[in-house]
């Protein structure tokens, strides 16, 4: 195999799994609106969301925002690396 065909093929291959990779994260919980991880407290948003790595490249996040939507803490991040951005829900669990 030629390197050029050899490089094409390992960067279709990769971008193939960064898309797998972020359907199964939105599975995941935490991963989207209707399956929010659940937390004590709301200070656990920000360490929780920036101990998580990148999807695509597996870089550090950086944390965009960290939000109140619907009754749910959302944390926006975007890989410090390659720009990929990414949401992780949380809900509060009310003391038993």
């Amino acid at each position: 195999m030629r390197p050029r065909k050899a490089r094409r093929e390992a960067a279709r291959d990769a971008e193939k799994l960064a898309r797998d990779r972020v359907r199964l994260a939105a599975l995941e919980v935490g991963g989207s609106p209707t399956r929010p991880e659940e937390i004590t407290s709301a200070a656990l948003v920000e360490p929780i969301a920036l101990s998580l790595r990148c999807l695509v490249c597996d870089g550090d996040l950086a944390l965009e925002e960290h939000a109140a939507e619907a009754g749910l803490r959302v944390a926006r991040l975007q890989c410090r690396r390659c720009g990929a951005r990414r949401s992780r829900w949380f809900r509060i669990a009310q003391p038993s």
